[in-house]
């Protein structure tokens, strides 16, 4: 029977980087397609990897209403940043907010863009989900305002330097 897995062995399954680079994972991954998290296996759990460094980093154990938000944007596939650095805890609701202000899930607002100037040129809408690998029903609720109300028509404006 093979050795179980110590919590300090999630390291060795890390690229860990100088300075504030992202930390790579280099183990497991959910395997699900929802589920795009890097997991380590220790005492019997199977746990978030950067879950795990975070607290043998803090030394406490977060909660289960305690979620880790990123500060980069390398936590999912293929990088899965374990970086202590570029975490901090928050809650459901923000990190729900944070996933909608950064697109980290779903379609680009510049994709819904496209699709919304697509329907506006008549474009059945078969076609468009052809053309982004979607289902008719996302073009449909594009369409419609039912899903995606919240991507802007327009891009917004890029920040100005006020250094220039």
């Amino acid at each position: 029977m093979g050795k179980a897995n110590d919590a300090t062995g999630v390291f060795e399954l890390i690229e860990m980087r100088g300075g504030d680079a992202c930390w790579p994972w280099k183990g497991g991954w959910g395997g699900r397609v929802r589920d795009p998290r890097p997991y380590f296996q220790y005492e019997g759990r199977r746990t978030q990897a950067y879950r795990v460094v975070y607290e043998l980093v803090h030394g406490f154990t977060l909660t289960r209403d305690q979620y880790l938000m990123h500060s980069c944007d390398n936590g999912t596939a293929p990088i899965g940043c374990c970086n202590p650095k570029h975490l901090r805890i928050g809650n459901a609701a923000e990190n729900a907010a944070e996933m909608v202000q950064r697109q980290r899930f779903g379609l680009p607002h510049m994709v819904v863009r496209n699709i919304r100037k697509l329907l506006g040129e008549g474009r059945p809408q078969h076609e468009i989900a052809q053309l982004y690998g979607v289902s008719r029903e996302t073009i449909s609720g594009i369409a419609t305002g039912r899903v995606y109300k919240h991507a802007p028509d327009e891009e917004p404006d890029a920040p100005t330097d006020p250094a220039v």
